[in-house]
């Protein structure tokens, strides 16, 4: 009997998808250098301006809240999809997420990905790799309906 073997590799992305992906990090870039063009001063007014909290609770890093604040200036409370999803909201259909950096261990980074070293110039060898992570503001969520049916309001419709 011949033995089926998986494939753990992901799908190809399309030519879209990948000039898709590309729009992105040109846009994320964008935004990176338009933040690395403020002095310091300005900066820390920005970031002042908006403590943006993660739905887990932590603040955003100083960085990742001057992203926020270039993307969408009143973010309050963000988290990616999956996170609203374990919280019982729903990201509602059409929103586009924004763009931080999210740390995922170890490695070589990715050559097309900004690195936080090219906000303010300083690019120092790390161990930490960042990508391109997509958030959504509370704002952009809704609450999750149960849509179960009960037995009892099966019951009555019989």
């Amino acid at each position: 009997m011949p033995v089926t073997v998986k494939s753990t590799r992901k799908h190809t992305a399309t030519p879209a998808q990948k000039e898709a992906a590309q729009a992105r990090r040109d846009r994320f870039r964008a935004i990176v250098k338009q933040i690395a063009g403020m002095d310091a001063g300005q900066r820390v007014l920005l970031a002042d301006r908006m403590p943006v909290t993660m739905v887990e609770g932590h603040t955003l890093s100083v960085g990742n809240q001057l992203l926020l604040a270039r993307q969408c200036p009143d973010a309050t409370i963000v988290g990616g999809f999956r996170q609203w999803k374990a919280q019982g909201r729903n990201v509602r259909k059409g929103e586009h997420g924004h763009m931080i950096w999210v740390p995922i261990g170890t490695g070589e980074p990715d050559a097309d990905t900004p690195q936080p070293g090219d906000l303010d110039g300083d690019a120092k060898p790390t161990r930490l790799r960042f990508i391109i992570g997509t958030v959504f503001d509370i704002t952009q969520t809704s609450e999750a309906t149960d849509r179960l049916i009960s037995y009892t309001e099966t019951e009555a419709a019989d």
